[in-house]
């Protein structure tokens, strides 16, 4: 009898020690991305969008892409053309086309025009006091507004012929001054302009 009472009295005791076991912790789990947030991003590497091209569609695409020389006619002179004088003034003649060759360059949405005779000179809008605004050659400076040309199709008329302006000013061709620059009113009349292509540019 007192073996079967020590007996319970052991099992009892181990039931007790069984109870009071306190189990492990169990680590925590690593919080997942959409918990902790996102890693923030690298910047992109890629280049941003490129500066708009002038348009460059049909037959004149090659022209106004830069890759031939042209003589510029004003659409209503006959077979007058626009070429580079004595002082170095843009003006209209009936001469030959030696100072009369230029490169339309394309530079950002609007075009540049270059010689493309041994000085490759650019042309540019030039102040004459208060007479109207010309244009001349003078060295080329991309960086310059008064040598940059917007060239496009007029709004209506010859889908073949071109307004050239500068800033607010279009080239005009004037039966008392020439070729000048000038802000269009209403009773200017709109100069428009023919590139005849002179073969590839160097």
């Amino acid at each position: 009898m007192r073996g079967h009472r020590a007996l319970l009295a052991l099992a009892g005791l181990t039931a007790l020690a069984g109870c009071g076991t306190t189990a492990k912790p169990v680590a925590p789990s690593p919080p997942s991305p959409s918990a902790a947030g996102a890693a923030p991003s690298a910047p992109s590497s890629q280049p941003g969008p490129a500066a708009p091209q002038p348009s460059a569609t049909g037959p004149d695409a090659p022209i106004l892409l830069g890759t031939r020389r042209v003589v510029i006619r004003p659409a209503e002179a006959g077979e007058s053309i626009l070429a580079v004088d004595g002082s170095g003034r843009l003006n209209v003649t009936d001469g030959g086309t030696g100072k009369g060759l230029f490169v339309l360059v394309p530079t950002g949405a609007r075009h540049m025009i270059r010689s493309a005779t041994g000085d490759r000179a650019c042309l540019g809008l030039r102040s004459n006091g208060s007479a109207p605004l010309t244009i001349a050659a003078t060295a080329c400076d991309p960086s310059r507004d008064g040598q940059l040309f917007t060239i496009k199709p007029p709004e209506s008329g010859d889908p073949a012929t071109f307004t050239i302006s500068v800033g607010d000013a279009f080239l005009l061709v004037s039966g008392a001054n020439g070729l000048i620059a000038e802000e269009l009113g209403d009773a200017t009349p709109l100069t428009t302009f023919v590139f005849v292509d002179n073969g590839p540019a160097s």
